[in-house]
């Protein structure tokens, strides 16, 4: 029985029919509906679209609007397209030449990869053997199998954000000032135009916020 299509790709079909073909909007589409299958081919297009602000001439005011309403993909999910693409053009190029003669790697582990600098307490050394275990072609670890190598490296690492405990705890508002910042840290790595020093000084001040709750942290438990 063939699989029953979603809303969303029988919108897009719909759109297709409307295009050129031999456009660049017509090869966008396409590979949205199949990005399941080819999600480096949607990756790559959709950084083009975000750095050079393609959509613009499209009529669309944003990244996130021209993806939400004419890819049907919400922005997490442009997000990590975008951010796994880069990711494997400025880190993994060669890996990226030869996906025609060898599989890569799935989204959600080259993703998991792409975050493990900012996610994980892990040096240079050990970030590039993870990452050779995983690019290698012969272990194809899952998502799960990554993130049990970085925490056997870090014991902290990809752990879920901090939640705020009950009201009257002193280190109540450091947490949620934490939760705040890291969220902020997460939606400007989607953002384009963002400078390096504005991405750094959210880092430095995540940094610093997490540093004052351990801190605290260990004072109630001395």
């Amino acid at each position: 029985m063939a699989r029953r299509r979603t809303r969303g790709e029988v919108a897009i079909e719909g759109h297709l029919q409307t295009l050129d073909p031999t456009s660049d909007r017509y090869r966008i589409l396409t590979a949205a509906r199949d990005f399941k299958a080819a999600w480096v081919e949607l990756g790559e297009r959709l950084t083009e679209v975000r750095e050079r602000e393609r959509f613009l001439a499209w009529g669309y005011s944003s990244f996130e609007g021209y993806c939400r309403r004419e890819l049907h993909i919400k922005a997490e999910t442009a997000m990590k397209l975008t951010r796994s693409y880069s990711f494997l053009r400025d880190h993994e190029p060669g890996a990226l030449k030869e996906r025609q003669k060898r599989e890569l790697p799935p989204l959600d582990v080259v993703d998991l990869l792409s975050q493990a600098r900012e996610r994980a307490t892990i040096s240079d050394a050990d970030l590039t053997n993870v990452r050779q275990e995983v690019f290698s072609g012969e272990l194809n670890p899952t998502k799960t199998q990554v993130v049990r190598r970085l925490r056997e490296i870090d014991p902290e690492a990809f752990k879920p954000a901090l939640r705020p405990t009950k009201a009257g705890d002193g280190d109540t508002e450091v947490r949620k000032a934490l939760l705040l910042a890291e969220r902020l840290q997460v939606v400007m790595e989607g953002l384009s135009g963002v400078s390096r020093d504005a991405s750094t000084a959210v880092k430095r001040v995540v940094a610093e916020l997490k540093h004052r709750f351990e801190t605290a942290r260990e004072a109630k438990s001395a």
